[in-house]
């Protein structure tokens, strides 16, 4: 067996109330795999990521990840044509992986016409958005002959991934550890949300995709290049201004991932929990366009960019539980979740951006037709998250709502994040 990281330790203590946040790829493809070729593919990716061939065994003085006894061909599920593709995907994205009990991951065929779709579902307590892309493009590379384009790295500690920073960093470090402990304050005084998103009761999650087309992305840059912003920075703006359109009074919160990968000094394929979860707090007056929304949210990204905001996110929770026992660090996690999370929550959104997956998916070549991603498959959040990435030179958005949402809550914000983007 394996120790777990205290990443995974906090989101195992998660779960109860959020969900397993696990992400679902589903990839439409012009051609078929053998059941043969994806139970090979999928071992490959166990051999080059072994946590994903463990499950999670919760203990006192520490969690563990121990091997599943069970064939690799448990997690692989082939099927013919079905009479309803989309009615059986859905039935998949919302089927849950039991992560104590078998494999964190989990590998759909469906027949298509002449081709397939496949679905990888991966939970959140293995891999992070940057893990599942790594799975994914390891798991392509074996489908069709070719060697991963990046060192594969079984590590999953942080220490792994900040091996690019060095001793004389420390000042630097020392001073955003201290804005995190200062962070919650902040976002305390933020804007909290008056008009809330529907609600219905419903049991079961919803989804809804967007994408921007190449031709509005580029008028998007265009606008926001002048003032030094990113595309991930004009949808932070963009969700800024959804937030001030839910409130009246101060300024607008919004939380996005970053994925520490960055600090790892040279490109690596990891199946970890490495990324950290920042804020950005726009003044109010600052989001009366596009262009002067994005300008405010790129001085304050390219303050947390330049600095070590990233790592101090995640290295002051590690360091206070540092050598504690995992039993009592799951129970720290329960008690700082109305804090870390629902405090943000009431005020804004959050937002992940996957970046641009091209490379990552370079294996299947022009055999893809359509891709989507589905999740963080939560629960218990009134709130919908934003999913972000770039394929083909389109901006795709995933809305995803925890089960009480209504599908008008969805609406809501695709309509409020066209008007924020001024498409």
């Amino acid at each position: 067996m394996v120790v777990a990281e205290l990443a995974d330790v906090g989101l195992f203590g998660s779960m109860d109330r959020y969900g397993d946040l696990g992400i679902h790829a589903v990839i439409d493809l012009n051609r078929r795999f053998s059941r043969a070729e994806l139970e090979g593919a999928l071992d490959e990716a166990i051999r080059a990521f072994p946590v994903l061939g463990r499950r999670y065994v919760p203990g006192f003085w520490r969690d563990r990840w121990k091997a599943v006894a069970g064939p690799v061909g448990d997690a692989v599920h082939v099927q013919g044509e079905p009479n309803d593709l989309e009615a059986e995907t859905d039935a998949w994205a919302r089927r849950p992986i039991d992560s104590a009990r078998e494999r964190p991951l989990r590998l759909v065929s469906f027949g298509r016409g002449r081709g397939s779709r496949l679905i990888l579902s991966i939970t959140h307590l293995a891999v992070d958005g940057g893990g599942v892309a790594a799975v994914g493009h390891v798991i392509g590379s074996r489908l069709y002959g070719q060697s991963p384009s990046a060192p594969v790295d079984p590590r999953r500690s942080v220490a792994s991934v900040l091996e690019g920073l060095r001793w004389y960093h420390l000042p630097v470090l020392a001073r955003d550890v201290a804005a995190t402990l200062a962070l919650p304050l902040k976002t305390w005084t933020a804007a909290k949300r008056e008009r809330h998103f529907p609600t219905n009761g419903s049991q079961q999650a919803i989804w809804r995709h967007l994408t921007i087309a190449k031709d509005d992305l580029e008028r998007i840059k265009a606008r926001c290049r002048p003032a030094g912003a990113s595309v991930n920075d004009a949808l932070i703006a963009a969700l800024a201004r959804v937030a001030a359109g839910r409130s009246r009074h101060g300024p607008l919160a919004v939380m996005y991932t970053m994925d520490l990968r960055r600090y790892a000094g040279e490109p690596r394929l990891t199946a970890a929990n490495t990324s950290s979860i920042l804020s950005v707090i726009v003044p109010r007056e600052a989001v009366s366009s596009l262009e002067s929304a994005a300008r405010a949210v790129a001085k304050i990204t390219r303050r947390q960019h330049g600095g070590l905001a990233g790592p101090a996110f995640i290295l002051t929770p590690l360091a206070l539980a540092f050598g504690t026992p995992h039993a009592w660090a799951r129970q720290l996690t329960r008690l700082l979740h109305p804090v870390l999370i629902d405090l943000p929550l009431s005020r804004g959104l959050v937002f992940t951006n996957v970046g641009r997956i091209d490379h990552g998916l370079s294996a299947f070549g022009e055999d893809i037709e359509r891709l989507r991603i589905i999740g963080p498959n939560m629960h218990g959040v009134a709130v919908p998250a934003v999913v972000a990435f770039g394929y083909r030179g389109e901006l795709h958005l995933e809305l995803f709502g925890a089960p009480g949402l209504a599908p008008e809550a969805l609406e809501e914000l695709e309509r409020e994040l066209r008007e924020a983007l001024e498409l």
